[in-house]
């Protein structure tokens, strides 16, 4: 008869049990976690909230940096190009080339708070104020326009038009009382004023001192892991911050751009409200593809109630703008620095702005660009390590042709 070992016994029970108990323990820390899912999630909405309340201006300080720093590059390339002493002075060329980012950026805020501003809001003011005058002008022009044809009712046609425009219409009434909700509503603005002159002078310090902190990031990345891996994980950093900056700066430059163009072409073909108007095409020119058309959308609302035959001449005009911002301007500017197909962006405006809204319409497209170029590259190496000396792909000749018939 075998002899039964009792220890290699005792340790198998012993470890059923663990495992046993493991399960057991699992299930029921699970179980709580799921009963206290509520608790937890305002905990956690709560620790987020106030990472950002007070690292705001850390945040908003390097969003600030990271836009100006193509543009301190390009001052810096220049004074070095044109000035020999500049490369010896440094420290005080690039100074110099920070303040005179500070002082372009301050300039258009002066000019924002000063000019831009109230001239939006007397232009929003004299437009919902006059809204009504409007309606019943086009009204009186439909009536006037089908009475001379038999067979349409000038009556149905406005109210169809009217039911269309009614919750346009709605909307710009409410524009009022929704700019006055904001800026009472806001947090505080001491406190926003606070952070944007703190964000001003920590974005400052960072655009002064970008190698050092770049210097002792890489150090750090160097100490935690090997070579190899940090100085890939360098590169796929740059080239991902090559994609977003090259969007980013490009897109801005090409809308303010048009915004500035159709300020002109809307003041020549004497548009209602062409600063309104020109405003609302530049920003939403941002938006890829569908930028355009959200823009035209409103100010050829807006003209077409104010007057319908400039409203025509209006369209016109964007669908103008459109085509040469599309097939000269835009490339130009951006060049090849997404190389992503036109149903890949359509893709990621969609998808950007169901999840972020306008922002996410934005940058879901360099999101998708960096996305589509790593797994372009997976795929490449992937293909060429599978099929290195019989690439399917490639056209096979035929061996049965003669050399007189091919």
């Amino acid at each position: 008869m075998k002899k039964i070992d009792f220890k290699k016994l005792d340790k198998s029970y012993l470890k059923i049990c663990l495992y046993v108990f493991a399960v057991v323990a699992s299930l029921i820390l699970f179980e709580k976690i799921i009963g206290n899912l509520p608790d937890l999630s305002n905990v956690f909405h709560a620790t987020v909230k106030t990472i950002l309340r007070l690292g705001s201006p850390f945040f908003i300080g390097f969003a600030i940096a990271y836009i100006m720093n193509p543009f301190m590059k390009f001052f810096e390339a220049n004074i070095f190009k044109y000035f020999t002493k500049a490369k010896e002075r440094k420290k005080l060329t690039r100074t110099f080339c920070i303040l005179i980012n500070y002082i372009i950026v301050i300039g258009g805020l002066f000019w924002i708070t000063i000019y831009l501003i109230p001239e939006l809001k007397d232009s929003f003011v004299s437009f919902v104020s006059q809204l009504s005058s409007y309606t019943a002008q086009l009204n009186a022009s439909i009536t006037n326009l089908f009475d001379r044809i038999d067979f349409i009712n000038a009556a149905d046609v406005n109210n169809i038009i009217n039911k269309v425009l009614a919750p346009i219409m709605g909307v710009f009434q409410n524009v009022p009382k929704l700019v006055s909700d904001i800026a009472t509503n806001l947090y505080s603005f001491g406190k926003i004023t606070i952070d944007v002159v703190m964000a001003i002078f920590i974005s400052f310090y960072m655009l002064y001192d970008k190698e050092n902190f770049s210097k002792q990031l890489h150090k750090i990345i160097y100490a935690i892991t090997n070579r190899e891996k940090a100085e890939q994980l360098f590169y796929n950093t740059h080239r991902i911050n090559r994609i977003f900056q090259d969007f980013i700066v490009g897109k801005a430059v090409d809308s303010l751009i048009i915004g500035i163009m159709a300020f002109v072409g809307f003041t020549l073909l004497k548009a209602p409200f062409a600063l309104v108007l020109s405003l609302i095409v530049g920003v939403t020119n941002m938006i890829p593809y569908f930028g355009p058309f959200i823009g035209a959308i409103p100010a050829a609302i807006i003209t077409f109630l104010v007057d319908p035959l400039t409203a025509l001449w209006v369209i016109l005009f964007i669908l103008a703008l459109q085509q040469f911002d599309g097939n000269f301007l835009g490339p130009k500017i951006l060049g090849d620095s997404l190389d992503v197909s036109p149903i890949w962006i359509i893709l990621a405006v969609v998808l950007g702005g169901a999840l972020l809204g306008p922002i996410g319409m934005f940058i879901g497209v360099p999101i998708l660009a960096t996305i589509k170029m790593f797994f372009s590259e997976f795929i490449n190496k992937k293909y060429e390590e599978k099929y290195m000396n019989n690439d399917p792909l490639l056209p096979k000749s035929n061996e049965h042709d003669s050399p007189s018939e091919a």
